[in-house]
C-alpha cells in the first residue's frame, strides 16, 4: 500500500501503486459496461496484478531506488513467476494460468516499451491500454497542476517531450 508505481514519470510518491491500481480498476469496470463480451474477473486480477512485482523490483517508498532483482529481471518477469509458483501451490493449472501471465507480460504493449509480447488476447489489449491511460493522466495532471491557466508546462518527457498547454476557459479542477 506504500510503494511507488515507479522511480519517475509516473504516481512516482507514496502509495502511488495502490492510486495506480485503484485508477484502473474504475477505468475496467467502465470499459466493462460498454464491452460485456470482456472476462471482468480476469481482467480486474490483470490489473491488481500488473504492477505487484514492483515491489520486489523497487526498494520503498521513500528514496526509491532499483534492487538487485528489480535491475535483474524487472517487474514482469517477477510477477509472471509469482504467478506460476502460486499457481502451482494451490495446484491450478490449464490455460487460465497462461493467458493471465500472458495479460501481465504484455501489459506495456510492444516490445520497446517493455514488454516481450505484444497483447494478443482482448483483456490484455484493453489492460495496456488503461494502463497507459492512467500513466499519462498522472503526468499530465501532474505537469499542469504547476502551470497558470493560459501557459504552457515545461516539457515532459515520457510524453515525447511534449510541452502541455493549460486552457484558460478550464474552471480550476477539484482536488482529489
Amino acid at each position: 500500500m506504500e510503494y511507488p508505481a515507479a522511480t519517475k514519470n509516473h504516481h512516482e510518491f507514496v502509495s502511488g501503486l495502490a492510486y495506480h491500481v485503484i485508477s484502473m480498476l474504475d477505468l475496467a469496470k467502465a470499459i466493462g459496461t460498454l464491452y460485456p463480451s470482456l472476462d471482468l474477473d480476469l481482467l480486474y486480477a490483470g490489473v491488481i496484478l500488473h504492477d505487484l512485482g514492483k515491489v520486489k523490483e523497487l526498494s520503498g517508498p521513500l528514496d526509491t531506488e532499483y534492487t538487485v532483482e528489480g535491475k535483474l529481471l524487472g517487474h514482469i518477469t517477477i510477477i509472471v513467476n509469482e504467478i506460476g509458483e502460486a499457481a502451482k501451490e494451490l495446484g491450478i493449472q490449464g490455460e487460465e494460468v497462461l493467458i493471465l501471465q500472458h495479460l501481465v507480460l504484455s501489459h506495456h504493449g510492444k516490445g520497446e516499451w517493455g514488454s516481450p509480447k505484444p497483447p494478443l488476447v482482448r483483456e490484455a489489449e484493453i489492460l495496456h491500454l488503461i494502463d497507459n491511460v492512467d500513466a499519462k493522466m498522472n503526468m499530465m495532471d501532474r505537469a499542469l497542476e504547476r502551470v497558470q491557466p493560459g501557459e504552457f508546462s515545461e516539457r515532459v518527457m515520457p510524453l515525447e517531450n511534449r510541452s502541455l498547454y493549460k486552457p484558460s476557459f478550464h474552471p480550476k479542477p477539484i482536488d482529489m
